[in-house]
């Protein structure tokens, strides 16, 4: 049991950071500010691919997994350093912490993203692992509490 949960938290994970493009960083790229990052991720619901995570302006995270249909729930904290947000999650029922980060960038009109930790230790793709598609991915509001705690989410 403990191995598929370890797998589902890993999915979970894996699925908030999963980029639709990636490419190289243009040079002259700038960090964003960690106000500019920090804006990003308040009081918005990241919409992923198979998940969905609400980053309450507190700096904890409430998240479910699965789609259509939700089949787990997790939970954690979130925090900003420089142009780096990490996010520090444990699914519901397994007392592993699973540590996400990105880092962004401005160049001209558009935001890139980069996957800086990964929740499996592999390394990121510093070199082509850019995008600039993530922007679309965050929500205003909390778009998880409810199917958090219809899942019986703690």
């Amino acid at each position: 049991m403990h191995f598929l949960l370890a797998s589902i938290t890993g999915i979970i994970l894996g699925a908030t950071t999963v980029t639709a493009v990636a490419d190289k960083l243009p040079k002259g790229a700038t960090p964003l500010s960690a106000d500019e990052v920090r804006a990003i991720y308040s009081g918005k619901t990241g919409v992923y691919k198979a998940s969905d995570v609400y980053y309450h302006p507190s700096g904890t995270t409430k998240g479910v997994f699965g789609k259509p249909k939700a089949k787990s729930t997790f939970q954690g904290t979130w925090v900003v350093k420089g142009n780096e947000q990490c996010m520090y999650n444990k699914s519901k029922g397994d007392p592993k912490t699973y540590t996400d980060c990105n880092a962004f960038w401005r160049a001209g009109k558009n935001i890139y993203s980069l996957w800086s930790v990964h929740y499996d230790g592999s390394k990121p793709d510093q070199v082509n692992g850019y995008a600039i598609e993530r922007m679309k991915e965050y929500k205003e509001g909390d778009l998880v509490t409810k199917k958090f705690a219809a899942m019986g989410g703690e």
